[in-house]
């Protein structure tokens, strides 16, 4: 729906109630679209932490011989104790345990 004001009565005609419907359509068009995009964008920065939260466990139960469920526990606790998102506790797991493996390989080389 499109309000649209003059400042004197006019009777629209149907050319010009046409052109309006028309250009109210692809506002709405637009609108659903953007809103689509954002939706996209959401579920997909969600995805990103999901993988990187998955990723992350399998670090903690590779390096700490922990169960699934404890390795989530630990990231969900230092995430609350930090005040930090678990997308970056998560992140800084990967990162350590990154660097950790650079360290050993640069090691093995050196050899």
């Amino acid at each position: 729906m499109i309000n649209c004001y003059t400042s004197t009565p006019h009777d629209f005609t149907e050319t010009e109630i046409n052109i309006l419907t028309s250009v109210a359509n692809q506002a709405a068009v637009a609108i659903e679209n953007a809103e689509l995009m954002v939706k996209s964008k959401v579920i997909q920065e969600e995805l990103e932490t999901r993988k990187r939260i998955e990723r992350a466990k399998g670090i903690l139960m590779e390096e700490g011989r922990l169960t699934e469920e404890e390795a989530y526990l630990k990231i969900r606790k230092y995430s609350m104790d930090s005040r930090k998102t678990m997308r970056e506790v998560a992140e800084a797991i990967i990162l350590a345990s990154d660097m950790k493996k650079a360290t050993e390989i640069k090691k093995t080389h050196a050899h």
